[in-house]
């Protein structure tokens, strides 16, 4: 028989829902349609403001699918809900909006690894507005290293980008070294100010100002690509830090020296192709054997471990991937 099954992927600055059919109860994926609202991790946003986006997204994708029926289920991955009360108010809220016959709020690790072959270890980096690395050893066990939340170390993310470029700027201009720079200039074009001065009062009233330092990351990691030396050491010394990650992590599953799997995911990685070349170099001097690709998306990861889910293959969906940090 087959399924409706829907998948959402919320982060902080946009949420992403697909519909998709499952051919025969738990055949291949047939995505039918997708729809988009605005961020909706709720320590972001706001629950009020979460929750809407979440119901925005679904509803827009059930009418780009032009499909009235409900889903049987909805899973969502949600950024910030790493604890089981904050996974339980999401899915209250949620399924009083109706947006599937039921629904099951997983971390927002858990689509990293929807793809990883059986058998296998595997591990998964996201670098976003945060970073993590998740793996997988090969009979199934799960292990993460980061995920501390940029008050501790967001190693290689979007806010340690970011605010490494800020850093720079302010001890250039401290030391009295500041002076006309294409980093400099593109920086505060991306802030919207005139001088470093006006970066702080900026930063520090802004009601969300980890993901305000994160969007200089897209910036920075611009300037890289077109050979801004101080841009490149930025993005050389991020890509460090987070192949640590990487390979702290794959050591924990086995994955070191083993055919395995390797995905990397999350909007700063997605979002640069030099970023992400910058990764491999530093894996692979860690990691000759890797061989890294791309994560499926997030929402569709969803949709996959939906299908799961109702063809009862796997473990309940709340423990099959430990969560990140807030």
């Amino acid at each position: 028989m087959d399924r409706l099954v829907l998948g959402i992927d919320g982060g902080g600055s946009k949420t992403v829902a697909r519909l998709a059919l499952v051919r025969n109860g738990s055949g291949p994926l047939c995505v039918l349609g997708s729809g988009f609202a605005g961020g909706s991790n709720p320590y972001s946003v706001g629950w009020q403001a979460a929750i809407s986006a979440i119901t925005q997204a679904a509803s827009a994708a059930r009418a780009n699918a032009g499909v009235g029926e409900l889903p049987q289920l909805a899973v969502l991955s949600i950024a910030g809900c790493a604890s089981e009360s904050a996974r339980e108010h999401v899915e209250r809220d949620v399924a009083a909006a109706v947006i599937a016959d039921r629904v099951a709020v997983a971390p927002d690790t858990a689509p990293l690894l929807a793809s990883a072959r059986d058998g296998v270890p595997a591990v998964g980096v996201i670098a976003g507005t945060g970073s993590i690395a998740l793996g997988q050893t090969a009979l199934g066990a799960h292990s993460q290293v980061g995920g501390w939340g940029y008050l501790i170390d967001d190693a290689g993310s979007g806010f340690s980008i970011g605010q490494a470029t800020l850093r720079l700027l302010c001890r250039d201009e401290d030391a009295g070294h500041a002076g006309v720079s294409a980093l400099r200039q593109a920086t505060l074009d991306t802030l919207g100010v005139e001088t470093l001065a006006e970066i702080k009062p900026l930063v520090y009233e802004h009601p969300d100002p980890r993901s305000k330092i994160a969007s200089l990351s897209r910036t920075t990691l611009r300037l890289a690509d077109d050979g801004d030396p101080t841009a490149v050491a930025i993005r050389a010394e991020q890509a460090e830090r987070l192949a640590e990650l990487a390979v702290a992590c794959a050591s924990r599953v086995g994955a070191l020296g083993q055919i395995a799997d390797c995905f990397f995911a999350g909007g700063v990685l997605l979002g640069s192709a030099g970023y992400r070349q910058s990764l491999v170099e530093a894996l692979r001097r860690r990691w000759p054997s890797v061989q890294p690709q791309l994560a499926p998306d997030a929402a569709c990861g969803c949709c996959q471990i939906a299908a799961r889910d109702l063809a009862d293959t796997t473990p309940p969906i709340h423990r099959q991937i430990p969560a990140a940090s807030p």
